[in-house]
């Protein structure tokens, strides 16, 4: 049994090619090209052929195989064929380039692929996958199944600065679906729900992040839903409307259509009998969305978004805080001030850090009109 933490030399892509060190009970192994920006055990660029099969020495104290969980980033697909003779608890692949594959005869319990925005071609379906999750681009995806799937999860990637929502293609290989979970980032576009309608067999219903369009959830017969990080839940239909609704979970949720929830699964109660988990927590203003997950300043790179960011977070505290208008004022001005002293802020940083103003704002504990803001703005920045 080959040695499986600590320092090593390992033969991944010719005789001890890469000098890896793991730590003790580190069961995830990742290979990634340098430029992908991922923190890997391993680089080897995305089309470089690697020796999967240098794996199967390796084995964990107990007697599994190890890695359990592999993380790929590149184009070498061959390691669909390696997994067909050994088995692997979870593989999680990113794509470098469009791909074709066939996964059905492959022993992966838990299969991850996130297309990067690249057309996948990928054939699915046997007794081994007990849990599949589809990421990026699901328009560029082209799906087919041996064996009934009754379980997916979609992370869709989305764009920042863009309110048009996305949805989900007609996926005819997925009509036998029983549970979805829909995945977006919180300050993306937002997730249309009515492309679920297309499944018509869904029972439970797995939503997290921005949403919209809920009210099309009242169309299917559901038993379970759930709901976390969901800035807006504009439309959601009563909780009354499902006849098996059964149990449901809404966590860090906004405050409006949070707390008539509460009211309705009290109601409910008087009259159902809920078999399973039931809750309303966590309950925000839509502000603290946009001040937790969509700060402008994310996407800054090098020293100007670590001091943006530090500017940001300091004042945010601040503002909460803030019992009078020209107090907020002068944190703002400060806030200015500081990225005022970085150099290169153009056009599109400048539209952020009026962006950032306007949100921290909105977090004081009274109104604030916006032409204000604006004008604070315009006389103290400098670029």
């Amino acid at each position: 049994m080959a040695k499986t933490y600590g320092k090593f030399m390992l033969s991944l892509t010719g005789k001890d090619s890469h000098k890896v060190n793991i730590t003790p009970g580190q069961g995830r192994f990742t290979i990634a090209p340098k430029t992908s920006d991922e923190k890997a055990d391993a680089y080897v660029e995305a089309d470089t052929p690697i020796q999967w099969e240098v794996f199967n020495d390796f084995k964990v104290p107990a007697g599994g195989n190890w890695p359990r969980v592999m993380d790929y980033v590149g184009n070498d697909t061959r390691f669909i064929k390696w997994t067909e003779q050994r088995e692997m608890e979870s593989f999680d692949w990113r794509l470098m380039a469009p791909a074709t594959v066939d996964f059905s005869k492959a022993k992966i319990e838990y299969l991850s692929v996130d297309n990067n925005d690249y057309s996948l071609d990928i054939k699915l379906g046997n007794k081994w996958l007990r849990g599949l999750s589809l990421q990026g681009n699901p328009h560029k995806i082209t799906l087919e199944v041996v064996v009934p799937l009754e379980d997916i999860s979609f992370h869709i990637s989305t764009e920042k600065k863009n309110n048009t929502p996305v949805f989900l293609p007609k996926f005819e290989a997925l009509k036998d679906l029983t549970t979805i979970n829909i995945s977006t980032p919180v300050g993306g576009q937002p997730f249309d729900c009515e492309s679920l309608l297309q499944f018509k067999k869904l029972k439970t219903v797995r939503l997290d992040g921005n949403m919209c369009n809920m009210e099309a959830l009242g169309k299917l017969n559901l038993s379970g839903i759930e709901v976390r990080y969901c800035p807006d839940m504009t439309g959601l239909p009563p909780l009354s409307t499902w006849a098996d609704f059964s149990y449901c979970i809404f966590w860090n949720v906004e405050e409006v259509r949070g707390k008539v929830l509460r009211k309705e699964l009290k109601k409910l109660e008087k009259t159902r009998e809920l078999s399973e988990y039931a809750s309303v927590s966590n309950l925000h203003p839509k502000s603290w969305f946009a001040t937790e997950f969509n700060i402008p300043f994310a996407s800054w790179e090098g020293k100007n978004g670590r001091e943006a960011m530090k500017a940001y977070k300091e004042t945010l505290k601040a503002v909460k805080k803030a019992k009078e208008e020209k107090e907020v004022r002068s944190l703002l001005e400060a806030l200015i001030a500081v990225i005022n002293g970085l150099p290169n802020i153009e056009t599109t940083e400048r539209e952020d850090t009026y962006e950032a103003v306007c949100q921290l704002a909105d977090v004081a504990s009274f109104a604030i009109e916006e032409e204000k803001i604006t004008q604070w703005f315009d006389e103290a920045r400098e670029f």
